[in-house]
C-alpha cells in the first residue's frame, strides 16, 4: 500500500478521536542501518521508528500473561519467523529481538548465532533477567507464501505460544475456493477494514505514538539498541 494512503487512515484515525499531531509528523518507511522500519519521518527530529508488531493481538495477549504471573518465571523462548523475502533479514530479526523484550519484560544482553548470508539466521540470545531465546528467522519460503512464525514461551510453571498447538500453517477465518483460486480473509479492526494485518498495525502504532509522545525517546533508544544487537550479528 503507498504511504499516502496509510497517512490517510492515520489522519482519519487522530481527527475521529480529536488526538493533535504536529504538522511536521509524516508517516513513512524508511531504510536505517540496513533495516527497513514504518516510522514518522519530519525535518526537525528525525525519524522516530514504530513498533508495529506491539498492536497485534496475540503478542499483546503473551505480554499480559507474563505481566499478570499467568506465567511465573519465564526461563526460555523459542521464537521462529520465515517469510517470503518480502522483509529481509535483518528487519525480521530487529522485529523478534524487540518482542523478545517487550514479551518478557527484559533487556537482551548477549547474541550469538549463524547465518547463511542473508537467507536463515539461528540466534541464542541471554537476557538480563537469565532467561534464554532461541531465534529462528529466514526469507526462504517461496514467493507469495504467508510468513510462517510462532512465538513459545516456556515458564517454571505453564507454557504458552501464539500458535495453536500443532498448526504449522496461521489460520484464517473466512476461505473463498474458487476456480481461479484460493482467497482468504481474517478482518480483526472494523474501524481499518479493508486493509492488511501489518498496515493496521502500523496506523495503530502511529495512532498510539501520536496519543502518548512521551514515550517518543525510549522508542528511540530501543530502536539504537536493536540497530546494535542486528549489526553484533550481521557485521562481518
Amino acid at each position: 500500500m503507498k504511504t499516502n494512503t496509510l497517512n490517510d487512515h492515520f489522519l482519519g484515525l487522530v481527527s475521529k478521536y480529536a488526538v493533535p499531531v504536529p504538522q511536521r509528523w509524516k508517516l513513512a518507511a524508511q531504510i536505517e542501518n540496513d533495516v527497513s522500519l514504518w516510522g514518522f519521518r519530519n525535518i526537525t527530529d528525525g525519524f522516530t521508528p514504530l513498533f508495529s508488531w506491539r498492536c497485534e493481538r496475540r503478542f499483546v495477549e503473551l505480554r499480559r500473561i507474563v505481566e499478570t504471573k499467568t506465567l511465573e518465571d519465564v526461563v526460555l523462548c523459542r521464537f521462529s519467523n520465515v517469510t517470503d523475502g518480502t522483509s529481509d533479514l535483518n528487519r525480521i530479526l530487529y522485529q523478534e529481538f524487540d518482542l523478545l523484550e517487550w514479551i518478557v519484560g527484559s533487556p537482551i544482553v548477549s547474541v550469538s548465532g549463524s547465518l547463511n548470508g542473508s537467507r536463515f539466521a539461528n540466534v541464542l540470545a541471554r537476557l538480563e533477567n537469565g532467561t534464554i531465546a532461541s531465534v529462528e528467522a529466514g526469507t526462504t519460503l517461496p514467493k507469495g507464501t504467508a510468513a510462517l512464525d510462532r512465538h513459545e514461551l516456556i515458564a517454571r510453571r505453564g507454557v504458552a505460544s501464539d500458535r495453536v498447538v500443532d498448526t504449522h500453517i496461521p489460520q484464517q477465518s473466512v476461505y473463498l475456493f474458487a476456480q481461479d483460486g484460493v482467497q482468504s480473509w481474517t478482518d480483526t479492526d472494523a474501524e481499518l477494514f479493508g486493509l492488511e494485518n501489518e498496515q493496521i498495525n502500523t496506523v495503530r502504532a502511529a495512532f498510539e505514538l501520536a496519543r502518548n509522545p512521551d514515550v517518543i525517546a525510549s522508542n528511540i533508544s530501543q530502536h539504537k539498541h536493536l540497530l546494535e544487537l542486528v549489526h553484533t550479528l550481521t557485521s562481518p
